[in-house]
């Protein structure tokens, strides 16, 4: 069976199949494996690469969205927003001052300032007045927090670190707040607001690697298919091949053939008497002639 497919062919299939199969050995001992590939233990349990970037994206929204509640507070227009930039800013500070200590007690480096994303954000609110500040102000804070809170429930569902469980408890109590506070000044515009992620065959991936082995199976099946195209075209054409050389052989005349020689070339009839004359020659020749 072997024999018959292409020598290419299975090492393509064996390539394909060898990189799949150590792809999934690598991922299995990255996630399962607390202490190596990003993992530090720490008193509190392990400390896992998702649990350094929930505390680091928690201090960047306190960065931009305290500074851009207290403005509200003084700029916006509408009372409704007056009073959700006052909430969210000194909500903010507390949240902040939580998670600087828990950062602390766990060695996590925390930013400093905004990324570059959340100043763009807060130059555009500022550039705006009236109801078009209350808007912008709205909008942006409510998509912001929407963008962290499915990553703070992610992280307290699967976290294996006591402390980092217990700030994101109190995280997403706050940031559930806050998108309260703003979606009651009835300024939300929810059809502008992303929209969740679709499941499909690849929700599950969060990392390239993930991605790996299904796009692995992929190619190897796409080279499986190839190899049996090719290897059926290959077998058609050596039945092909008479068939093709037969046409381009020039065309063949049958020529009659040639009339054997004759030995007498007198008449028949002339052959015959002479033959009379011979025996007739002998018979008078013969004693018992006459």
């Amino acid at each position: 069976m072997l024999r018959r497919i292409p020598a290419y062919l299975r090492w393509s299939i064996v390539i394909a199949l060898v990189a799949a199969v150590s792809i999934s050995v690598v991922q299995s001992w990255v996630a399962a494996a607390p202490g190596t590939g990003g993992w530090t233990q720490t008193q509190f349990g392990p400390l896992g690469p998702a649990d350094r970037d929930l505390l680091v994206k928690v201090r960047l929204a306190g960065l931009w969205e305290g500074p851009t509640g207290q403005q509200a507070q003084q700029q916006a227009s509408s009372p409704a927003v007056r009073e959700a930039g006052g909430h969210i800013a000194a909500e903010h500070a507390d949240l902040d001052q939580k998670v600087r200590d828990v950062a602390g007690q766990l060695g996590v480096l925390l930013p400093s300032q905004p990324s570059s994303q959340q100043q763009g954000w807060m130059a555009e609110i500022s550039s705006k007045t009236g109801s078009d500040y209350d808007r912008r102000f709205v909008q942006l804070l409510r998509q912001a927090h929407g963008a962290v809170l499915p990553v703070i429930a992610e992280v307290r569902s699967g976290t294996r670190n006591d402390l980092v469980r217990s700030f994101a408890i109190t995280s997403e109590e706050f940031v559930s707040r806050h998108i309260g506070y703003l979606e009651n000044t009835g300024l939300v515009d929810y059809a502008a607001l992303p929209e969740p992620r679709s499941p499909g065959l690849l929700a599950g991936a969060t990392s390239p690697l993930d991605l790996l082995v299904p796009g692995l199976v992929m190619v190897a099946s796409l080279l499986a298919a190839v190899g049996v195209v090719v290897a059926l075209r290959r077998r058609g054409r050596p039945a092909d091949k008479p068939a093709r050389n037969r046409r381009r052989q020039p065309p063949t005349i049958a020529m009659p053939a040639g009339r054997a020689p004759r030995l007498d070339h007198g008449p028949r009839h002339a052959f015959r008497r002479r033959s009379t004359d011979v025996v007739a020659a002998s018979a008078r020749r013969s004693p018992n002639g006459g």
